[in-house]
C-alpha cells in the first residue's frame, strides 16, 4: 500500500494544478501570443519555426525540417510553398543524394527572420519579467531536463514496442 506521502504526489491537492496542465496552458497561451507578435510580419508560427530551424541547422531536406519544426511532412510542403512564393527560402539539389532537395534561407528570409526574432525575444522577456535572471536560467535548465526525460522515455518505449516512434530533437 502506498504511503500518504507518495499518494499525495499522485493526486495534486485541490487548487494546485498539475505541472503537465501548466505546461499545456503555457503552450497554448504562448502559441497564441507568438502568433499575435508575428502577424505584422505576415508569418505564421509554423513558418517562423521553419525559418528559425533553417537558420540554426542550415540546409535540410523537407523531411528533416518537418521533424525539427514539429509538423508533418505534408504540412511542411504547404509551409514551404508559401515561403518559396514569398522568396524567403530556396531549394537546391543535395550534392550527396540526387533525389533529396535541400532547403535554405534567402537573404530576404534572413532579414524577415531578424525582425521576427526581435518580436519573439520581446515576448519571451515579457513572459519572464516576473523571474530573476537566475530563476529564468533555472527554468530553462529544468525544461531541458523535462524534455530529455520524455525523449529518453520515448526511446526506451520504442525499443520495447516495435513500430513506436519518438520525436526528433531540434
Amino acid at each position: 500500500m502506498a504511503s500518504a506521502r507518495s499518494a499525495s504526489r499522485e493526486v495534486p491537492e485541490v487548487g494546485s494544478p498539475r505541472v503537465t496542465y501548466l505546461f499545456g496552458r503555457l503552450n497554448r497561451v504562448l502559441r497564441k501570443r507568438l502568433g499575435d507578435v508575428l502577424r505584422p510580419f505576415d508569418v505564421s508560427v509554423a513558418q517562423y519555426t521553419t525559418l528559425s530551424v533553417l537558420h540554426a541547422r542550415g540546409n535540410l531536406s523537407n523531411a528533416e525540417l518537418a521533424k525539427r519544426a514539429f509538423i508533418t511532412p505534408q504540412a511542411m510542403n504547404e509551409v514551404m510553398q508559401v515561403l518559396e512564393a514569398r522568396k524567403l527560402v530556396a531549394r537546391r539539389p543535395s550534392s550527396s543524394h540526387g533525389r533529396i532537395v535541400q532547403l535554405l534561407l534567402t537573404q530576404r528570409g534572413l532579414d524577415l527572420l531578424r525582425g521576427c526574432n526581435q518580436a519573439a525575444l520581446q515576448l519571451e522577456q515579457s513572459m519572464l519579467a516576473g523571474l530573476s535572471e537566475r530563476d529564468s536560467e533555472r527554468l530553462g535548465a529544468a525544461l531541458s531536463l523535462c524534455i530529455k526525460a520524455l525523449e529518453n522515455h520515448g526511446a526506451a518505449d520504442s525499443d520495447a514496442q516495435p513500430g513506436a516512434t519518438t520525436s526528433a530533437p531540434l
